[in-house]
């Protein structure tokens, strides 16, 4: 992956926290992007069935994906949530 092209605070790993019953991980990116000032972007890295997930979860609160980037090699996904506030 490449080097990123926001101003990134710090970066959030729940790849460990998925857990389909309760999706503790869309808790926790919430909760970071609660913690941010609005405007700024929050890196989330997931795997691919946590993509979606983020994804539908971003359209229902109104959060902004502005990038996703891919390493298929080792299913990993860096999706950078723009915070528009809670």
């Amino acid at each position: 992956m490449q080097e990123s092209p926001f101003n990134i605070l710090r970066t959030l790993d729940v790849r460990v926290e998925f857990n389909p019953i309760d999706c503790r991980s869309l808790g926790m990116i919430r909760q970071e992007l609660k913690e941010m000032p609005k405007g700024s972007v929050l890196p989330v890295l997931t795997n691919g069935f946590q993509q979606r997930e983020i994804q539908a979860w971003c359209g229902k609160v109104k959060q902004t994906i502005v990038s996703i980037e891919s390493d298929d090699s080792v299913d990993l996904k860096r999706i950078y949530v723009e915070n528009h506030g809670f």
